[in-house]
């Protein structure tokens, strides 16, 4: 065969691997066959001249890629140097945080040692300073990245002037130091100047979200809808506020146009399986929640689908829900309760009983104060001057809401308004009591003791805030000792009724003879006000379930049943009855015991203190 020969006369393309020249219109070296790259194009009549410029074209490529070579070799250089100076400033923060936790501890323990505070407390406050500062700064952040937006819907919108950015600053500033009251007031009065600007509203509806001021987020988030038609995020936002506010029907409105609009996204679905449970429609909540937990497995999703199939029927599916619940969050108590009703509708009393046992066990006999006394859930006393009343009824409102750190804020303003009013410090008390606010709540009941009068009955709002405080920052003989002097000392009934009830709890802690419980709980039935009885019965119960002794706790729940529905008592007799062998009655009374109530035994002693400023006159009568 033939090969083409090249026409000297014409423009030829060099191969770029052997040099040959060959004719435009290959696509293939006539010599080596490789693809041909066009380098340069030349039509000459000398071959020598043609492979002089060819090598300048190899020479001038080859420096380029060396050059390129050379550069990157300087950039993986750099930045080898980078990846080690980073590991040692890792290894540095490391060592620094190691010696920084090393002296934390030191003084914790020099501080536990001199009785000033106890290592349980330090570390509760030291939790939650770290989340409001994080709080804080993720909305100081939010805010950063919105600026320039709110400044140009300001402008456009011809809202800008010197005031606004005044105050818009003053915003960052507020921000910056943490404090989320004066920052949702700026917010308020930045979109009262420029109503139609749709990134402060949304900012506004965050904050007060967070601070728990439900009823302006909501309307906040209603605004940003009306300004900016749907949006994934403010939808979910008002469904959320919706929903805890009770309008269920708005909320699942607005999250069924969130899901439209992202159906893979894990909240709409969630709330949306929820709110189908509350409102009776169980078929219909197991498909949101499965959709859910197929975007993310988190405990309390698995937990409302197994409480939505065992209102189908579906009781294995159901046992095998809690159990994943449970095995996602093994100190998840309603969980583990519903698994042992589920045990006990498939007829498995034994693995019930053991199952109700535990949950028992999650909390070791200690009916605690896990709410504040809501000394205010419905209005504040008449007698509060106008500041303390407007403070007060915004922390009933945070309450409501769940809000309980924001809550206490608010009373410890209230109180520093109206220091005197013993309602508003025992509330206050009994709040920073329940929170983990030990130090607090032993501040507010220590001024209580003694600027009371004796026959007070705020004074058991106080005992009952200083012992729960001093057991649960870890000084349980220092509370021991203060609940046997109040309990011999006090004239005042309520007080030595609530002295007995918590040396009671106290005696357990300890883990001292359990017959000395049983004889205190004795002793509280005397001197408890019969609004406040069943908490000693509760606890002669739960001793006697634990010593196996399930007849007996049964007479001591069913008296404690005629005068509460709370959750825990009702669970307590269910359990008393299943060890009894009364499995049928066990399982109307814990299958039913969620619907009754508070979630807490406790709970309603807030409800219950709350009555006794009328208790006096009662017992005197």
């Amino acid at each position: 065969m033939n090969t083409p020969q090249t026409d000297p006369t014409r423009a030829v393309i060099l191969c770029q691997a052997c040099g040959t020249p060959n004719n435009l219109g290959l696509e293939n070296c006539r010599r080596c066959g490789l693809r041909l790259l066009v380098i340069s194009s030349i039509g000459t009549d000398d071959r020598k001249d043609e492979e002089r410029q060819f090598f300048e074209a190899q020479e001038d490529l080859e420096e380029n890629i060396l050059e390129r070579l050379t550069k990157l070799e300087d950039g993986l250089k750099h930045l080898s140097e980078a990846l080690a100076a980073s590991g040692e400033h890792l290894a540095q923060l490391e060592h620094n945080l190691t010696v920084t936790h090393a002296g934390v501890q030191t003084l914790t323990a020099l501080l536990e040692q001199q009785n000033l505070v106890s290592r349980s407390e330090m570390l509760e406050d030291w939790e939650r300073i770290a989340d409001e500062e994080l709080h804080s700064k993720a909305l100081a952040r939010r805010f950063s990245d919105r600026t320039r937006r709110i400044l140009s819907q300001a402008v456009h919108s011809g809202d800008d002037n010197l005031e606004f950015r005044r105050r818009l600053d003053t915003l960052e500033r507020t921000l910056v130091r943490a404090d989320l009251g004066e920052g949702l007031a700026l917010i308020s009065e930045l979109a009262d100047m420029a109503p139609d600007n749709d990134e402060l509203w949304s900012l506004l509806g965050e904050t007060a979200f967070e601070m728990g001021e439900l009823q302006e987020a909501c309307a906040a988030f209603e605004k940003v809808l009306s300004l900016r038609g749907p949006h994934l995020e403010s939808l979910i936002y008002l469904g959320t506020v919706a929903s805890d506010l009770g309008d269920w029907d708005r909320a699942e409105q607005v999250l069924m146009t969130a899901k439209e609009l992202d159906p893979n996204a894990f909240l709409p679905n969630f709330t949306l399986g929820a709110l189908a449970g509350m409102k009776g429609r169980p078929d219909q909540a197991v498909k949101y929640l499965e959709t859910a937990i197929s975007l993310d497995r988190i405990p309390q999703a698995y937990y409302l689908l197994g409480a939505n199939l065992l209102e189908m029927g579906r009781t294995g599916s159901a046992i095998k829900a809690f159990k994943e619940a449970v095995s996602l969050a093994p100190d998840f108590e309603e969980a583990l309760y519903q698994l042992g009703v589920a045990y006990l509708r498939r007829g498995w009393s034994r693995r019930a009983l053991e199952t109700f046992r535990s949950v028992l066990r999650l909390d070791p006999r200690r009916l605690r104060y896990q709410e504040t006394v809501r000394l205010f859930s419905q209005a504040p006393p008449e007698d509060l001057p106008a500041e303390a009343a407007r403070l007060a009824g915004r922390a009933g409102a945070a309450l409501a809401a769940e809000r309980q750190d924001y809550a206490f804020e608010l009373f410890s303003q209230a109180v520093a308004v109206a220091p005197t009013h013993p309602q508003l410090r025992a509330t206050t008390a009994l709040l920073a009591a329940a929170i983990g606010r030990n130090r607090a709540a032993v501040r507010h009941a220590h001024r209580l003791l003694h600027q009371d009068r004796a026959d007070s009955p705020f004074l058991a709002a106080a005992v009952a805030a200083l012992l729960e405080s001093l057991r649960r920052a870890g000084h349980t003989a220092m509370a021991r000792r203060f609940a046997l002097q109040f309990f011999s000392d006090s004239d005042n009934l309520p007080v030595r009724g609530i002295a007995a009830y918590e040396f009671t709890l106290i005696v357990l802690d300890l883990d001292e003879d359990p017959a000395i419980a049983r004889d205190m709980a004795r002793e509280a039935l005397t001197f408890m006000p019969r609004e406040l009885l069943h908490f000693p019965l509760a606890a002669l119960g739960a001793l006697a379930i634990e010593a196996g002794r399930f007849r007996e706790a049964l007479r001591y729940l069913e008296q404690a049943a005629e005068s509460t529905r709370a959750p825990d008592v009702i669970r307590l007799l269910g359990i008393a009855r299943l060890g009894a062998g009364d499995q049928d009655g066990a399982r109307v009374v814990l299958e039913n015991s969620s619907e009754n109530g508070p979630s807490n035994l406790h709970t309603d002693l807030i409800g219950r203190l709350q009555s006794l400023s009328g208790l006096l006159e009662e017992l005197k009568g």
